[in-house]
């Protein structure tokens, strides 16, 4: 086999897991792409919160996952940030663009939370903006 051919071979590869990778993140992240508006799921569970406050949250979460602002609507109280992050890297052992780490720091500095000091495998973005709400409280 010549050293050409090797390389085709090894790049054909390369592509297909790309290509494999890229089509799991898809059909992942429609789950949460598909849904309507959670605006109100965020209103009922946090009622005294204006909206602004919890558009500027989910903003910050949106910003950490590198997804379009338009898709801060799409996420519910209720969804756990590993879903997120397991929906967005659904690879296990392939590097990330270190979104959990982005996430913290964009909620240390302006909200004074320790993400990974708090963090729990099932704790929700609900749960965050309640720590948000009581660190200012």
């Amino acid at each position: 086999m010549s050293q050409m051919n090797a390389l085709l071979i090894i790049l054909a590869g390369a592509f297909g897991m790309v290509f494999f990778t890229e089509m799991r993140r898809r059909r992942a992240l429609r789950g949460f792409w598909d849904r309507a508006c959670m605006g109100i799921r965020w209103r009922r569970r946090f009622p005294d919160s204006p909206k602004t406050e919890i558009r500027e949250f989910l903003s910050v979460v949106v910003g950490a996952f590198g997804f379009r602002p338009s898709r801060r609507c799409c996420f519910s109280p209720d969804d756990k940030v590993m879903d997120i992050y397991r929906a967005l890297n659904p690879s296990v052992g392939l590097p990330d663009d270190m979104e959990l780490e982005t996430l913290a720091e964009r909620l240390e500095e302006p909200y004074g939370v320790d993400l990974f000091k708090s963090c729990r495998e099932d704790i929700t973005l609900g749960d965050l903006y309640a720590q948000i709400k009581k660190s200012a409280g």
